[in-house]
């Protein structure tokens, strides 16, 4: 039995849509319990052999609090043999019993760069001042069992490398469950390609596209801006616009920057939507665009949608300028214009890109990745 633990909010991630990646950790465990300790009460939910339980009781620093004694419980009653979190913020304080009680192993899987996070939105991930974060997230490194990226991870694999906290816990392998889309989002991939689909627009515009959440440390706010540079110099033979799907609480402000810039026609806020139909939305796009964006760019990819991203957290030691990507300084809202300008006037560069980055997802990013390296990580015995 495998726990997987966090502070997020069930209902939140049911909404977001994409949780059910973690099904990819039944090609090794039997029974897979995903813990969320901040939120609401409410029933679990259960898709397969995978379990989602809320631990909360809708009094934030109390669940906080008692959140190392509610998870060593729940350990106890479901029987876990392994134990993951992609918190590095809390996780020192999470599970310091079931460490102490049950001798438990917990392996820790960063999925972002903090401190580029401080640096372009010069805000911390957890709310709490970037100076005390900075110590928690350090004190966090030092507790874990194990530090577990993969190569997929592009730069997280040379950051973790020269860390003095991650570096002599460090285990690489090809593929982390964290990185894959849900099992529907690969069966609708299959089903359109089965009808013969190709991710294009619709020849009559200019269509980008961003996937994630509508969060200021997104910086989705530039592309906004990028549109609005290409709208106001007419320099894309067709009209531009853009998709965002998503949602957070940046939203009213993105749309008050949309009207403030005369782009309420050209901007389309699609909501949050299920990880099963994100396929038809990025097949009706031509490029896909990213400041700061984790598995949806890697969705993207699957697809073989051209991509135009900052060159910044894992993208940077990935994803090669002009063979899998068009990369932007971070922050370069010109730049991202351009890049996108430049692909949408030059069809072989687009094509160049597509195939590129589609066989570099699918090489990195499918089911068939994952199998091996979590044989890697727990070994024959603690698993089927």
């Amino acid at each position: 039995m495998l726990l997987l633990f966090g502070i997020g909010h069930l209902d939140e991630i049911l909404v977001k849509g994409n949780v059910w990646y973690v099904r990819y950790y039944e090609s090794y465990f039997d029974e897979v319990c995903v813990a969320y300790l901040l939120g609401g009460p409410r029933e679990p939910v259960r898709e397969g052999r995978t379990t989602l339980v809320s631990l909360a009781r809708g009094q934030a620093w109390l669940d906080l609090l008692l959140g190392p004694y509610r998870l060593v419980r729940l350990a106890a009653q479901i029987g876990a043999s392994a134990y993951v979190t992609a918190d590095f913020v809390f996780s020192w304080w999470t599970a310091w019993l079931v460490r102490l009680i049950g001798r438990a192993r917990v392996y820790l899987v960063p999925v972002c760069i903090p401190e580029q996070i401080y640096a372009s939105t010069k805000r911390s991930l957890s709310g709490l001042p970037i100076w005390l974060e900075r110590l928690l997230v350090r004190v966090s490194f030092r507790a874990a069992s194990r530090v577990w990226t993969a190569k997929g991870a592009g730069s997280y694999v040379a950051l973790l490398s020269d860390d003095p906290r991650a570096r002599g816990k460090l285990v690489v392998t090809d593929a982390l469950v964290d990185s894959l889309p849900t099992p529907q989002f690969f069966e609708r991939l299959e089903s359109l390609r089965e009808d013969g689909r190709e991710p294009r627009g619709d020849g009559r515009s200019c269509h980008l596209i961003y996937v994630g959440r509508l969060h200021r440390e997104k910086l989705v706010g530039d592309l906004i801006d990028a549109l609005a540079l290409l709208t106001r110099d007419g320099q894309v033979d067709k009209p531009a616009r853009l998709t965002l799907v998503g949602d957070g609480p940046e939203r009213a402000a993105l749309e008050a920057r949309v009207a403030d810039l005369g782009l309420g026609g050209a901007v389309h806020f699609a909501g949050a939507v299920p990880n099963a139909t994100l396929p038809d939305y990025l097949f009706t796009a031509d490029i896909f665009v990213s400041p700061l964006t984790g598995t949806a760019l890697r969705e993207a990819a699957l697809c073989g949608l051209p991509i135009v991203a900052y060159d910044m957290d894992w993208v940077s030691g990935l994803l090669r300028h002009e063979e899998t990507a068009l990369l932007v300084p971070p922050g370069d809202i010109e730049g991202l214009a351009r890049a996108v300008l430049r692909l949408a006037q030059d069809e072989a560069l687009r094509r160049h890109l597509s195939q590129n980055v589609e066989q570099l997802a699918w090489r990195l990013w499918s089911p068939a990745a994952v199998v091996e390296s979590l044989r890697q990580v727990f070994g024959d015995a603690d698993g089927l």
